[in-house]
């Protein structure tokens, strides 16, 4: 039988009440302690980073504890006694840096810490300048057809340098898919390591930037004197390929997002010029004099 207008709110009011009285009640929230640390001082207030990867404890007598996501002290820091309060904000995956905003509602005042952390960076078999056990490790994530990698070439040069015995400059390996050669050229670098040559590839592939090609890889090869049936067995072997992947994983770990990317024992470069690179390598080489741990 058809509802009228008139009845239907009133038996709509009933299939609501039956259907609230028949469900089963699933009230309730499950729950457990994942972790706990025990804090050398009274802990006052907690924020966390926006990545999930720091915890930071504000503590009794002037103590910024930072805790990694395992739940180990990794820094003290030293603020004002009289902060009482902690917020956090940032976001690695967006390049943005951790802050801290701490609080004293004694003295009325808030103040900014603003935080840069190491990124550990897999750099095992990758090409590298320098001397191997280098105190200072310059990693640049590159790709052959991004027109500002080609640049850093220079920057590297000046630093190593100035640095002979200190610093090691790696490459690793970031090809951008919209530039339609990079992820060829990296492969044709690659095969060009295997041989001893990356270095001199690497340099005749960024003169030759705007003409890439298979053919052009294997002009670049026969000029630099390579085997090239090994070259070209090397080219497209699945061994490049995961090669690739590694280093892509380990840039999207990083937070990289674009090139070059350069970080000096694992603190991002911000400003691409030698000031700025140098400043990093003198503040690392300081921390290795005052006998500092690199986290």
């Amino acid at each position: 039988m058809a509802l009228t207008a008139r009845c239907f709110p009133r038996c709509l009011t009933i299939i609501f009440a039956t259907l609230i009285l028949a469900a089963p009640c699933q009230a309730g929230v499950d729950w457990e302690v994942s972790n706990t640390v025990k804090t050398p001082a009274a802990p006052l207030d907690v924020a966390a980073s926006l990545d999930g990867k720091w915890t930071f404890v504000l503590a009794e007598g002037g103590k910024l504890l930072v805790y990694s996501e395992k739940g180990a002290l990794e820094e003290t820091i030293s603020v004002d006694p009289a902060m009482d309060h902690i917020a956090s904000s940032g976001l690695q995956a967006a390049n943005l840096p951790d802050k801290l905003y701490l609080a004293s509602g004694k003295n009325k005042t808030v103040q900014t810490v603003t935080l840069d952390f190491s990124m550990p960076i897999n750099i095992q078999g990758s090409p590298f300048l320098g001397p191997e056990n280098g105190p200072v490790v310059i990693v640049a994530f590159s790709d052959f057809e991004c027109p500002y990698c080609g640049t850093v070439g220079a920057l590297f040069e000046e630093i190593l340098a100035k640095y002979p015995k200190e610093v090691k400059v790696v490459f690793k390996q970031f090809p951008l898919a919209m530039h339609k050669q990079a992820q060829s050229a990296a492969l044709a670098s690659l095969a060009a390591h295997r041989q001893g040559k990356f270095w001199q590839y690497h340099d005749l592939l960024f003169e030759n930037q705007k003409s890439l090609s298979e053919a052009k890889y294997t002009e670049l090869a026969k000029k630099l004197g390579l085997d090239l049936d090994r070259f070209n067995k090397d080219f497209k072997s699945p061994v490049g390929l995961q090669y690739l992947e590694h280093d892509m994983a380990d840039a999207q770990q990083a937070g990289v997002r674009g090139t070059p990317t350069i970080f000096v024992n694992g603190r991002r470069l911000k400003e691409r010029n030698i000031k700025e690179l140098q400043q990093m390598v003198s503040q690392e080489l300081g921390k290795r004099s005052k006998g500092g741990a690199h986290r």
